[in-house]
């Protein structure tokens, strides 16, 4: 046994998914349970992504990219882990109840890992902005936030009640999108801000938008 550890150490990523164990496909019911559990922590892992990458536009940070990397990465493993297993599980058979949940679970790892992509995009407009010394003026930065609190926020705590604001909050971020790209204009104008602050701005906003329209097929299925 001493030296099966030695010669085969511990997988990490295993222990992350012994929730998802298949002799439970037998029993629908807390398989189901087990893979929403799985999939509340991929949708924390793509949250905390999005959170940090957005950190970085304001402070680059080696050791914080790197973990953006690595959870963009551990949630690619979720979405592997998870769709192998609820697929089997809706080859099984299932009440109406734990059917739909399967599909809507289908759906929902797909758009957290999409989430967690833009993460990645993110971190790369950040790493833009640190090799070109770019820094975006307090006003456009707090906007930046909002953004992405609203966001975040929306689809963060598992309730219905929160779930139906999300589709108002994305109409929310498209006006505030609108007003930062309005703003970043009328400061070329005045020669207080560059062009290529604003392709920059541009990567940021489009990102920005991309995670609350899958935070808004999160909801929707989680609704309907």
């Amino acid at each position: 046994e001493k030296l099966a550890i030695l010669t085969i150490p511990d997988d990490a990523q295993k222990e992350s998914f012994a929730l998802l164990d298949e002799r439970l496909l037998n029993t629908p019911a807390v398989a189901v349970a087990r893979a929403r559990s799985a999939t509340a922590d991929m949708a924390e892992l793509a949250r905390v992504g999005v959170m940090q990458a957005m950190s970085l536009t304001h402070t680059w940070d080696d050791t914080l990219a790197q973990k953006v990397r690595d959870e963009e990465s551990k949630v690619d493993q979720y979405e592997d882990a998870l769709g192998t297993y609820l697929v089997k599980l809706s080859s099984r058979e299932l009440n109406h109840a734990d059917s739909q949940s399967v599909n809507t679970l289908l759906h929902t790892i797909s758009d957290f890992e999409r989430i967690s992509d833009h993460s990645v995009n993110l971190l790369e407009s950040a790493q833009e902005m640190h090799t070109k010394e770019i820094n975006f003026s307090a006003d456009a930065r707090e906007e930046l936030q909002d953004v992405l609190n609203r966001t975040t926020d929306a689809f963060r705590k598992d309730d219905l009640h929160l779930a139906s604001k999300v589709e108002p909050m994305e109409t929310v971020v498209d006006e505030l999108v609108r007003a930062i790209k309005a703003r970043h204009v009328a400061r070329l104008q005045a020669g207080s801000c560059s062009i290529e602050y604003g392709f920059v701005l541009e990567d940021l906003l489009t990102n920005y938008e991309r995670v609350c329209d899958h935070c808004s097929n999160v909801a929707v299925a989680q609704i309907e």
